[in-house]
């Protein structure tokens, strides 16, 4: 849906947060526990949007309150019934052109507003034919309840495989796209440990590609136990890792343990995973949310949209002795590049 001066981007949702009272968009979802819920947001991306941010209110610009012809807004927040929602859904892949979707889980830290309109930044910027799904699991969105997140995010993994297994059952898709971020891996990654090991699942769900940004979580563990049981359930798993990281090196330090989202000569390597160095590409402060970022929006269009493996997409290069490495490249991409496929 377009105006004049911004999109609206739906997104629809899956999560377990408890909804609260307010009506408010920025406050139905909080850090609460509760079961699965679905809905649809909606999100302004403004006509002015430059890809790879999610413009909002800042002192440095003088700008105080939000604006949909200016910032990536979460506008509206509607629940609906799992039925109707799975109906909806439906309809929105038909409209796409590639019969495909994508399901996005967040990290720790994160609001369900950031998680939205993360969600659709990363569709509008791709310009992605399908719909995104947003599966939000009950985060603070505070820097000082790690732990909390932590326990609410292993909370969340059996009805996140509940969730994984019903949604490909009942879409008509036969294309679906799951993104983690941060400590949405863990959620993740045991989520398709467990549909893995129960043996009362059969078929098995197939999903299409698997994408880990920045995973925080056991390095050791990811490589020895969870990659083997989610290769069997992908048809292709990419891993990005940097050295830059602070929340990375952060959780390392709490941990005691070396994180899956490392990069350098702790990037995991494991076959039949693509692992990817980003070590350098994101110039923010904590150089963590590069899955927004457009060098690597950049080479999941490449993945998702032209089908390409590591060694064909433009932007990378061999690690020596294995592994890739994201570079800068000069070759001009198209805005939004998933609309040309």
């Amino acid at each position: 849906m377009a105006t004049r001066d911004y999109v609206k981007v739906p997104v629809f949702y899956a999560t377990t947060r408890k909804q609260e009272q307010s009506r408010e968009p920025d406050e139905m979802f909080a850090g609460n526990r509760a079961r699965t819920q679905h809905g649809v947001s909606w999100v302004s991306i403004p006509r002015s949007h430059e890809a790879g941010e999610l413009e909002e209110p800042s002192i440095f610009t003088l700008t105080f309150s939000e604006d949909p012809a200016k910032h990536v807004v979460l506008l509206e927040v509607k629940p609906v019934p799992k039925e109707q929602w799975y109906t909806d859904l439906n309809a929105s892949i038909a409209d796409g052109r590639l019969n495909q979707a994508f399901v996005f889980i967040h990290g720790y830290n994160v609001s369900f507003e950031d998680a939205s309109r993360r969600t659709a930044q990363i569709k509008y910027d791709l310009g992605f034919a399908g719909p995104a799904v947003l599966f939000s699991w009950p985060s603070h969105g505070s820097t000082s309840h790690y732990l909390a997140d932590e326990a609410n995010a292993e909370w969340s993994v059996p009805q996140f495989a509940d969730f994984l297994v019903e949604l490909r059952r009942r879409t008509g898709t036969t294309t679906i796209h799951l993104i983690a971020h941060s400590l949405g891996n863990r959620v993740l990654s045991r989520a398709m440990e467990r549909i893995d090991l129960d043996s009362s699942i059969a078929p098995k769900p197939a999903f299409s590609q698997v994408v880990l940004a920045a995973p925080d979580m056991d390095a050791d563990l990811f490589r020895e136990q969870l990659a083997p049981r989610m290769l069997k359930l992908a048809r292709g798993i990419t891993l990005y890792g940097s050295n830059d990281d602070r929340a990375i090196i952060a959780s390392k330090k709490a941990h005691q343990i070396a994180r899956a989202g490392e990069g350098g000569a702790n990037l995991p390597i494991v076959p039949g995973i693509q692992s990817i160095d980003v070590t350098g590409i994101d110039a923010s402060f904590l150089a963590h949310s590069y899955i927004g970022a457009v060098s690597v929006l950049g080479d999941l269009a490449q993945i998702f949209c032209e089908g390409k493996t590591s060694g064909a997409r433009f932007g990378l290069k061999p690690r020596n002795p294995s592994g890739w490495q994201m570079v800068a490249s000069e070759e001009k991409r198209s805005p939004r590049p998933c609309l040309a496929r």
